[in-house]
């Protein structure tokens, strides 16, 4: 009787720990060399913090550049993906929205979900910045002045965007994808670290329950 009511206590803690999880974009990262005309893939994982992909929910996703307060949307890649149900989608960059440039971005933004944190807006997940080769249109200036903008300011939170199109440094290049990362993963980790990160985030959440259950065996086998 003691033992097993030892058991169940144990096990009824490790179901309560918390199953956490969130969009973190893989693919593009900071090295994608995309081509204009051609399908570009989106890959997407659970990032091992909340909310939970269910709750996520359908996402818009989007090409942008910009700053940090002035995201520009270039092209809709896919008007409603449901995060929780599948972790890639494929589209051909449309080359006539923007030239030759390393400040691209993927953004996805939640169709239900509103900010933790800022409410009024909805739910944001952004990757690294990557470069997109042979396309065909151009920068205007309000675009470029967006662009610009970020070389004078460090991205330290959420939002981040892309930095100066035509001569930005390396330096602030990791600091704007930095912020991406940031507002991709609410965890401040680099938006080019790779899917491996997102596993062992989920890992950590699931560790302890795998030991409280352990635990639990080992309680019962001593009673008994």
């Amino acid at each position: 009787m003691l033992a097993s009511a030892a058991s169940y206590l144990l096990i009824a803690a490790a179901a309560l720990q918390p199953v956490l999880a969130g969009v973190y974009i893989t693919s593009p990262v900071g090295t994608t060399q995309a081509t204009g005309g051609q399908v570009i893939e989106v890959k997407w994982a659970d990032d091992g913090k909340t909310p939970t992909v269910a709750s996520v929910g359908p996402c818009s996703v989007d090409i942008y550049t910009g700053s940090t307060n002035n995201q520009i949307k270039l092209q809709n890649l896919a008007a409603s993906v449901d995060v929780s149900k599948t972790s890639s989608i494929s589209a051909t960059i449309d080359p006539s929205i923007g030239q030759d440039d390393s400040h691209y971005f993927v953004r996805f933004t939640s169709l239900s979900l509103k900010s933790e944190t800022a409410p009024q807006y909805p739910y944001e997940a952004f990757s690294a910045m990557f470069s997109i080769s042979s396309m065909t249109g151009s920068f205007n200036q309000t675009t470029l002045a967006a662009i610009s903008a970020s070389n004078s300011t460090t991205v330290s939170s959420s939002n981040g965007s892309s930095s100066n199109s035509s001569s930005s440094g390396s330096s602030a290049s990791s600091k704007v994808t930095a912020g991406l990362a940031a507002s991709a993963s609410k965890s401040g980790s680099s938006a080019s670290a790779s899917a491996s990160k997102s596993t062992s985030a989920a890992l950590k959440d699931v560790v302890p329950a795998g030991m409280l259950l352990g635990a639990a065996g080992i309680v019962s086998y001593l009673i008994l």
